[in-house]
């Protein structure tokens, strides 16, 4: 694989990997708090940060160790996203009776939170075939490196998409009707929660 084609392929598998289910129902949860396109960006800016640091950090320590991914670490960092969901699908269902879509940004623990979601996401589910791996087979540590980043790139780009779109989204079934921009952040936070069953499910079923 030449070093264009790697890097080509980095940033188009980083952006799809971010359209990944778990990944858009934990965002659409955070988003539909405060569906504002400031918000938005920010939310989608730092989840990527999360999970492109969680991917980088891993993949250096395979490309310095050769250290193989452990199945049964990769089965907790799931069942850990799976708790995780669950708790921003709870969140996310006790504040949808704040929302209003002229709110201004939010930081604080519901920023931090999002970060820490995508550090978990980075850890857990396919990221370790889209990106952990590949780095395990590419020739050198540089394009490695550069592999790793320009993915983290891609999945930052994806997201901030996504994140974006769903704001739009809610932001105009909320200027409608509050109702209905409740009924929409009420139902991210039943999908967060259903997905997060999934995961815990289907690594209970494993073990």
């Amino acid at each position: 694989m030449t070093a264009v084609l790697a890097l080509g392929t980095a940033l188009v598998i980083g952006f799809v990997h971010a359209l990944e289910v778990d990944h858009m129902v934990a965002v659409t949860a955070f988003v539909s708090r405060r569906p504002t396109v400031p918000a938005a960006v920010a939310f989608s800016l730092r989840w990527g940060l999360g999970h492109s640091t969680a991917v980088f950090l891993a993949g250096a320590v395979l490309l310095a160790t050769g250290v193989r991914w452990a199945p049964g670490l990769a089965n907790l960092l799931e069942g850990t996203v799976g708790a995780v969901l669950i708790a921003v699908g709870i969140w996310s269902l006790r504040t949808t009776r704040k929302l209003h879509p002229n709110q201004p940004a939010e930081h604080g623990p519901a920023q931090r939170g999002i970060t820490a979601v995508g550090l978990l996401h980075g850890l857990a589910g396919s990221s370790t075939v889209v990106a952990l791996i590949p780095v395990t087979l590419l020739p050198g540590r540089t394009l490695g490196v550069a592999y790793l980043a320009l993915f983290g790139v891609g999945v930052t780009a994806g997201m901030s998409v996504f994140a974006l779109a769903a704001a739009m989204t809610i932001r105009r079934a909320a200027g409608a009707s509050l109702r209905w921009g409740m009924r929409a952040a009420s139902l991210a936070g039943l999908g967060s929660i259903a997905l997060g069953c999934w995961w815990l499910g289907r690594v209970l079923l494993a073990a």
